[in-house]
């Protein structure tokens, strides 16, 4: 396999490249270049099978970069690196995308290479992030489930259940999608979108509340018939939200 790593800091670069070295065998070559007109010079000639993309780079950031990239040029699997910010990272969460976060660690570089491993490309996945990042109102989220990617509207997610370290998400068709991320990396990302996290266990969305029951039972009632528990210590907040 052959990594191409993108940024303008000479020192993540290395950092980068002495990681891979060291635990990632598999990794056959290693480019390095410094901005992003230079990586797409790069992602055409030598066809790497992962690049890793500074998100925050002079001149033209990571996502500048992957606009200018055709469909047919998507070929590779692709995985973000950045100093914290809150915009770019819930735009790589909303398309279900790797990331590292500065300064990099390497048993988590060496684990995200072992996951794509297998080569797989994130064309689809790039395509949904290049046609949403510029907008600040997403209304779908991508979903790395079992059987693949899923695109999905917000709308039609009823809840998110937590199944051991995977989320379930309840549709509002019949049918559920069991996704590779916990409860709360979701949580992040849709509790600006008119979701709530009940419990533990639970992330509703309020458009389809059918019913609160009190009492002892304390649960929530969603519009397929979903119990969604309700923590005590949740339950002003959650009756909160319908006083406003």
């Amino acid at each position: 396999m052959k990594a191409l790593i993108i940024d303008d800091e000479p020192h993540c670069r290395n950092v980068i490249t002495q990681i891979l070295k060291k635990y990632c065998p598999e990794i056959s070559a290693t480019f390095d270049c410094k901005d992003g007109q230079e990586g797409l010079e790069y992602i055409r000639r030598k066809k790497p099978d992962i690049v890793f993309l500074d998100v925050e780079m002079p001149h033209m950031n990571g996502f500048q970069m992957l606009e200018k990239l055709t469909g047919d040029e998507l070929t590779f699997a692709l995985v973000f690196t950045t100093a914290y910010d809150q915009f770019a990272i819930k735009a790589i969460k909303y398309s279900a995308f790797d990331y590292l976060l500065k300064p990099i660690d390497e048993t988590e570089l060496a684990a995200t290479v072992q996951k794509i491993r297998a080569g797989q490309s994130h064309k689809e996945q790039i395509q949904f992030l290049k046609s949403n990042y510029w907008q600040t109102n997403f209304n779908k989220v991508t979903v790395a489930s079992v059987k693949g990617i899923r695109f999905l509207d917000l709308d039609e997610i009823i809840a998110v259940e937590a199944d051991g370290n995977y989320s379930r998400f309840h549709l509002t068709s019949p049918e559920t999608v069991l996704a590779s991320k916990t409860l709360g990396y979701y949580e992040d990302i849709l509790q600006e979108k008119g979701f709530f996290r009940t419990h533990k266990q639970f992330i509703i969305n309020a458009r389809h509340i059918r019913e609160y029951v009190g009492g002892d039972y304390n649960f929530i009632l969603m519009a397929n018939g979903l119990q969604a528990k309700l923590a005590r210590t949740k339950r002003d907040e959650f009756l909160a939200l319908f006083e406003r």
